[in-house]
């Protein structure tokens, strides 16, 4: 049976409809709907209390057969029946505990995504606002001031977020496997969100070529450098929200590949419980830390030394493009 009969038979079985069974998982009818044709999957603390209502394990509700599960369990009268069923309810109670672990970990995992992402979200959008202050007439010392902050603010996230990541790896080094179909439902929105992505990286690509045309109209507000400016701004923020959705949705992907998680916490020690660090880190992290201290330095030497901020924003995008290939070389040295 399919996840969609099995949550139909167990609906039925407990005498509710279609809105009942809604009512009692605050959620839509619709929901419930979608989820009986197999048209959407729900997350893991969903598939939790599905399963405490149902009273059944996730490996049944998701893969197996709820009537055959049903059958053996009502029809059970030996003696051996009887052990079998205690035997079952261990399990059971042990795949909830899994279960729980898992759920736990994916509400981690994704405020662990959403926080990198909105970190490397503000240092780009830091620069946006720094170009778009310029439109205003700020000065340019303050318009710098304001860039770092949103830089400082970025750096924190990570920082803070990347405790916390640690923190949870050493409460838990092991996590059981995805139900392949959550993997499959989240591949149907990552699609989505890599479209839309690409779509809003070439709008900004195709806005500023449009703004910075010969032939364009400059209204009368801007003079021809605020004008430019304010082309740049754009663009910076649609690469922004294109590099979020890039960042956010690998990393909700990785997230299912819950070997490679295991396998990073026995290499950090800590499913012995040795909470050590780790002596070796990847050589691509030190040479991206350089290169965007370098691309800020180039940047504040070219401002405050030549006043040529507009042109020398360009460190940033071209220091992040290097660290990506870089991340890209050293992920794939390592993996050899």
């Amino acid at each position: 049976m399919s996840f969609g009969e099995n949550v139909g038979y167990y609906r039925k079985r407990l005498g509710l409809t279609q809105e009942e069974l809604a009512e009692k998982l605050f959620i839509s009818r619709q929901t419930v709907s979608r989820w009986e044709t197999d048209s959407t999957f729900p997350d893991v603390e969903m598939l939790i209390r599905l399963c405490d209502l149902f009273m059944c394990d996730m490996d049944t509700l998701v893969r197996g057969s709820a009537q055959e599960s049903s059958v053996a369990r009502d029809g059970s009268e030996t003696k051996e029946d009887v052990e079998t069923e205690i035997s079952k309810d261990a399990s059971c109670k042990t795949k909830e505990l899994s279960g729980e672990k898992l759920a736990a970990y994916d509400k981690h995992m994704n405020k662990f995504a959403f926080l990198i992402a909105l970190g490397v979200f503000g240092i780009i959008f830091g620069v946006s606002v720094m170009l778009l202050c310029q439109v205003f007439s700020l000065s340019a010392e303050l318009s710098v001031c304001i860039m770092l902050g949103f830089i400082a603010v970025s750096v924190a996230v990570f920082i803070i977020s990347g405790l916390g990541h640690t923190d949870f790896m050493k409460e838990n080094p092991i996590i059981g496997a995805y139900p392949k179909e959550l993997a499959r439902s989240f591949s149907r929105k990552m699609a989505v969100m890599i479209v839309t992505a690409t779509v809003l990286l070439f709008g900004g690509i195709i806005a500023i070529i449009i703004m910075c045309n010969d032939s364009a109209k400059i209204p009368s507000v801007f003079t021809l450098e605020t004008w430019e400016y304010l082309s740049a701004a754009i663009l910076l923020f649609c690469i922004a929200v294109s590099v979020f959705l890039y960042v956010l949705a690998g990393m909700i992907h990785s997230k299912y590949e819950t070997d490679e998680y295991n396998n990073e916490c026995i290499k950090q020690g800590f499913a012995e419980g040795e909470y050590r660090k780790k002596k070796e880190s990847k050589p691509g992290d030190s040479i991206c830390g350089v290169i965007m201290i370098i691309a800020t330095a180039v940047f504040l030497l070219l401002g405050f030394t030549m006043n040529l901020w507009h042109p020398a924003w360009v460190a940033f995008p071209i220091g992040g493009l290097l660290c990506g290939a870089v991340s890209i070389i050293s992920e794939a040295v390592s993996k050899k």
